[in-house]
């Protein structure tokens, strides 16, 4: 067994078309991983899968230092699965829960430039059905632009903000078509399609890092009701 000192993290996501578990040490490297693609059967998967991945990284609940789980946007049936699973474990167990957005773990998988190319935004947009897109903008160091929100594709074409921009999420392909429409494509790479969704270890390395007013009792971040017509706030999209 690891000595009682170290630091383990344990992250999953249920929120989307995986289930997905990761643990994660002091450093955030990876001590064990699982991932099955499915759009149903979350709730059959995630303990068993935990499970496993807590016995290949020979720990157990009592040795995790904190639990982070993604909160949306998602599956409203997924989110109830891993945020279930997660205050189950926090309560029983005492440990400390982090809350992590989809969006808020694809964007730190962006691209490094490479030494002498310059910084790209960052953009954010998962498919959210009815030519809307789950949308989020990060500046090219990486600090908020546009909070988490659900729009339209034009609203969220006009948003993208000039200059190089890093375009990622399943929503990117419907969202780069918009921006050629504008004759704005230029500048807009499309990242790889592996980076298009949330992983379990960045799930688990933001839980890591996040500072003490983070942790709790997580929420479902819903950008809105089941089957919507509008986007939220009219379309309005709200900024950091």
């Amino acid at each position: 067994m690891p000595p009682p000192s170290d630091v383990y993290v344990l992250g999953f996501d249920t929120a989307m078309d995986a289930c997905q578990v990761a643990v994660v040490s002091r450093t955030g490297h990876v001590v064990a991983s699982a991932c099955e693609p499915m759009k149903r059967g979350h709730a059959e998967a995630l303990i068993p899968m935990i499970g496993a991945v807590l016995e290949a990284a020979d720990i157990g609940l009592e040795d995790l230092t904190r639990i982070g789980v993604t909160v949306g946007p998602g599956t409203f049936a997924g989110l109830r699965v891993g945020l279930a699973a997660a205050r189950s474990f926090g309560v029983s167990h005492d440990i400390p829960i982090v809350g992590v957005s989809t969006l808020e773990a694809v964007a730190v998988t962006l691209p490094e430039p490479e030494a002498d190319q310059p910084l790209r935004a960052g953009v954010i947009a998962f498919d959210a059905r009815n030519d809307e897109v789950y949308l989020q903008i990060v500046d090219p160091l990486g600090t908020l632009v546009v909070a988490p929100s659900v729009v339209d594709i034009t609203t969220a074409a006009d948003a993208v903000p000039s200059g190089l921009v890093n375009l990622t999420g399943s929503g990117a392909p419907k969202l780069a078509e918009a921006l050629a429409a504008q004759q704005r494509s230029s500048d807009v790479v499309v990242v790889d399609q592996s980076l298009w969704a949330p992983k379990a270890d960045w799930v688990a390395r933001l839980a890591l890092v996040a500072p003490d007013d983070r942790v709790g009792p997580p929420s479902p971040l819903y950008l809105r009701p089941p089957d919507a017509k509008e986007p939220a706030n009219g379309g309005a999209l709200p900024h950091a």
